[in-house]
């Protein structure tokens, strides 16, 4: 995004069922915050490790700790899609109520409003403003969009006061996910290397048993498991990408015993790496 007025609105379809097929499907996350709007269609959303379903005027916030990516499965879905720096709302400390909801969860309140929320057509009618002045970028529309952009986090906010109040699960959750966020982060960058439950531990400033407990409990799988799965949707993405061997594509993606390699992508995508590659190449061709 633009250093000067970090923020941007698109209009997005999630990932097709052909793509997860031939495993163009990606977890992502930004250095920004995210609010999307379906404005057609249904599918998925994924973030982290949990799945909300995704129906006409649903909306979701993601805060910048959070790996997420949206399925398209009915083929028409379309997202109106914000995206912007917190830093071009907050001017004091005073300012993190604007901000509040995306990352203190509530029980009624944590990533998505299903239709029908609380001042829905308000908020519709304040992100369809936004779009028509980041579209036609009149003059001032810079201006525009900010006090827009505050009215549309302060609506979220009212939705976010109005929730039930705190579970203390819920909580724990977020708390315990912010603790983890160092290591997750070194995960994605160095799921290559052969990195020790101490040096994850370390980077969270815990120990091991702590560590690996609390690990298993958030992410729903062991820390190898979770290794694992990183290095296969790699490996996945190689295999459609490139035209690299498969014994290639497994020292890429952390693996040193090809047999291995071929044993946990088997397990993870339900068919062996060739195969695999075979048909995205094949279903590639027909979509031509």
């Amino acid at each position: 995004m633009d250093p000067q007025f970090p923020f941007e609105v698109y209009r997005g379809s999630g990932f097709s069922a052909e793509d997860c097929q031939n495993g163009r499907d990606y977890m992502h996350r930004h250095r920004s915050l995210e609010i999307n709007l379906c404005m057609q269609g249904s599918g998925h959303y994924i973030i982290d490790e949990t799945e909300y379903e995704i129906q006409p005027y649903d909306l979701f916030i993601i805060n910048d700790l959070e790996y997420h990516r949206a399925l398209n499965e009915s083929g028409n879905m379309q997202l109106l899609v914000i995206v912007f720096d917190a830093d071009l709302v907050l001017s004091g400390s005073e300012d993190y109520a604007l901000i509040r909801a995306f990352y203190e969860w509530k029980v009624g309140f944590r990533h998505r409003l299903s239709a029908n929320f609380l001042l829905q057509d308000e908020i519709m009618s304040t992100m369809a403003e936004m779009d028509r002045e980041w579209q036609q970028k009149k003059v001032g529309y810079r201006m525009v969009i900010k006090a827009l952009l505050i009215k549309l986090l302060a609506l979220l906010y009212r939705n976010f006061e109005a929730a039930e109040g705190y579970a203390e699960a819920v909580r724990r959750f977020q708390n315990a996910y912010v603790r983890l966020a160092p290591a997750l982060t070194m995960i994605d960058a160095r799921f290559r290397d052969n990195l020790t439950l101490h040096q994850l531990a370390e980077s969270t400033h815990m120990n091991r048993n702590y560590f690996s407990t609390l690990f298993s409990q958030l992410m729903g799988c062991t820390v190898t498991e979770y290794i694992s799965r990183r290095r296969l949707r790699h490996a996945a993405q190689l295999l459609v990408s490139t035209d690299s061997s498969v014994i290639t594509i497994a020292m890429d993606s952390g693996y040193h015993n090809v047999s291995y390699f071929n044993r946990a992508f088997h397990k993870q995508y339900g068919m062996p790496p060739g195969k695999y590659r075979e048909q995205a190449r094949s279903s590639e061709s027909r979509s031509r």
